[in-house]
């Protein structure tokens, strides 16, 4: 009896000795600006990576679930990207936002450390220092465009008004929008930013009624886009314009500040949503949220699901990379998600596909409008923008 248990021990050491440890590190605004979507997408980074320990989905890895509150500060972000390539080895970095990550291309290029943004912005895999940066899912722009071309085939000619957030991840979409709508036959007569301080959004609307806006596409956070919606139902304008947005201004998350005043906005995402629950994705988020004890509002949050898919992505790039667990293994499992190999999580409309050419994860996407009850269905099917593989040719 000794013996056996003296073998069962020493099996037990021989294992744990085996066993690898990969530190999966995510550095994000879970407090500050933007932390509406942060604080529910860091909860998905854990919560899948803690599932991945659990299930065992790496047999001989453990993975160490590292993640940061950079309060949206650039120089937070840095210092994290810093600790984390240099003193915890990571194999893959899983950022946020535009700013910081735009900051840190370069660098990301000189480290060859494939990076997973929360950022969706086109320029992060534009040239120049592109060749570690992979969009988890279809960008700002794409979403954006999709809505222009969703505009023109009921309203040729009509006019557009976009609203953005003061900052780059705002910003860069207004590029390919001018240069689509111009191809679409629309007009785009105004562009304001606006950020989470808009209070009172009389005077744009107002603004917009005059030049004869019909349609408000926004590129913002829930928060900023809830407020204008609150003030164009006060106002009388809702009906009149129809408000729209990309991916990070809709869901629930706009419904549970905007109320009724949601009714009816269009919005683009890649994503599945809460209420899909015959969808495989969607039963794992229900399942692992509740395993973690996280509450109702995180779960239902499309950000969840969205760092849960980052945290997906990184895991199976490991699980292809076999025993090479190190950035440039990692870049070859990424690389290797195309074709029959496609990866399927099942948390977005179409699959994961990723090669050395191709940076965008999930490309399709769909267009899902508001309801009564604030539940978003989906008005398309999955599908991709035409129009703007034209305007913003990736290389």
């Amino acid at each position: 009896m000794k013996k056996a248990l003296a073998l069962s021990a020493l099996v037990a050491l021989s294992l744990a000795a085996a066993q690898k440890t990969v530190t999966l590190a995510w550095s994000g605004a879970i407090t500050g600006p933007t932390s509406d979507a942060g604080a529910s997408y860091a909860a998905g980074v854990e919560d899948y990576c803690k599932y991945a320990n659990a299930q065992n989905l790496l047999p001989g890895v453990r993975l160490n679930c590292v993640v940061r509150d950079d309060q949206y500060n650039n120089a937070n972000t840095q210092r994290n990207f810093e600790d984390f390539v240099g003193n915890m080895n990571v194999p893959v970095f899983l950022s946020y936002s535009t700013g910081s990550n735009l900051q840190l291309k370069g660098v990301i290029e000189e480290t060859k450390v494939p990076t997973l943004p929360a950022s969706y912005h086109i320029g992060l895999i534009d040239p120049p220092n592109n060749t570690y940066m992979f969009l988890p899912v279809s960008s700002y722009s794409e979403n954006i465009v999709a809505l222009l071309e969703y505009i023109a085939k009921k309203d040729r000619g009509a006019k557009v008004a976009l609203v953005v957030n003061p900052s780059p991840f705002g910003r860069d979409p207004v590029v390919d929008a001018r240069k689509a709508a111009q191809r679409l036959g629309l007009k785009i007569v105004d562009v304001q930013e606006v950020g989470g301080n808009n209070l009172d959004n009389t005077a744009m609307l107002r603004r917009f009624e005059s030049q004869g806006v019909k349609y408000v596409i926004n590129q913002n956070t829930a928060g900023p886009v809830a407020n204008i919606l609150k003030d164009a139902k006060r106002l009388g304008l809702l009906g009149k314009m129809q408000f729209m947005g990309a991916h990070y201004t809709g869901g629930e998350d706009l419904t549970k500040l905007a109320g009724d005043a949601a009714e009816d906005f269009i919005w683009a995402t890649s994503y599945y949503l809460y209420d899909e629950g015959d969808r495989p994705g969607i039963q794992l988020v229900k399942k692992i949220g509740a395993q973690y004890g996280r509450k109702a509002d995180t779960i239902r949050s499309v950000h969840y699901t969205s760092g849960m898919l980052a945290a997906a992505i990184a895991v199976e790039a490991l699980k292809r990379a076999k025993n090479d667990l190190t950035a440039a293994g990692l870049y070859k499992g990424l690389t290797s998600m195309n074709g029959s190999r496609a990866f399927q999580p099942g948390f977005t409309v179409g699959p994961v596909t990723f090669s050395a050419k191709d940076h965008v994860g999930a490309e399709s996407l769909r267009l899902l409008q508001a309801d009564k009850t604030g539940n978003f269905k989906a008005i398309t099917g999955p599908q991709r923008s035409q129009m703007f593989q034209l305007v913003h040719p990736l290389r």
